[in-house]
């Protein structure tokens, strides 16, 4: 009896520290250790849901600097060339119209003049979606996303859905009728190596991380002035 109940109030504890986690500093990602009294310890493999989203996408850190780490993630993550935001970043701000790059960001000419300078060939063209799809190519859009012009890479196409590479958000997709209403038909690419460029396309890491589709696709979302109003009244949490 004895017995079972130290086992209870081990099992207490333990629940106890689990949950405390929560209210803590968040766990960082990678393997991490649950040490129980000295005599368990655990060795969990951790992501987090914003990890999971950048696992193939490298994270802007400046608001200016999504053009460096949309090249950085198509160069890294579709053709095999393992360059970060500070080495793309660093590469077009070096030669590139500093006081332009400051004021308005990094542009798709800054993009073209640093893979020059590289030995790599690139353009921008003016296609269809359809042409994107039938290439099967990975490339770069400039897209308005409510009033701010925003790079992403363009990383596959899933039926309707096109799956992004998005510097701020991370892994996503996008429905093809609001990509085309934020897009500008532009689309950089990288010429030749296109046996590299469709074989990074619609890659099984991409599809197996990107986020699935609403729970209701046939149920029409609610608006915030609507979710606003399920917030709980004083006394009532």
């Amino acid at each position: 009896m004895k017995r079972a109940r130290s086992i209870r109030r081990k099992a207490s504890l333990f629940g106890a520290l689990l949950l405390s986690a929560c209210s803590t500093a968040p766990i960082p990602e990678g393997v991490n250790r649950v040490n129980f009294g000295g005599a368990l310890e655990f060795a969990v493999p951790v992501t987090s849901m914003i990890g999971r989203k950048f696992a193939t996408v490298v994270r802007q850190q400046y608001d200016f600097s999504c053009g460096s780490a949309a090249l950085a993630t198509l160069l890294r993550y579709h053709y095999d060339d393992p360059q970060s935001e500070q080495s793309v970043f660093l590469g077009m701000f070096r030669d590139g119209d500093r006081e332009q790059i400051r004021r308005l960001g990094f542009s798709l000419l800054d993009m073209k003049r640093y893979l020059e300078r590289r030995g790599i060939a690139a353009d921008g063209y003016r296609v269809s979606l359809a042409d994107v799809m039938r290439a099967r190519t990975p490339g770069i859009a400039l897209i308005d996303f409510n009033g701010y012009k925003h790079f992403v890479v363009v990383k596959g196409v899933q039926d309707d859905m096109l799956i992004l590479g998005d510097p701020s958000l991370g892994l996503r997709r996008e429905n093809e009728r609001t990509f085309l209403k934020q897009w500008n038909g532009v689309f950089f690419a990288l010429n030749g190596r296109i046996e590299t460029a469709q074989r990074h396309f619609n890659q099984p890491s991409d599809l197996a991380l990107v986020p699935a589709g609403r729970f209701y696709p046939e149920a029409q979302a609610v608006s915030l002035a609507e979710l606003a109003l399920t917030r709980p009244l004083p006394g009532e949490f």
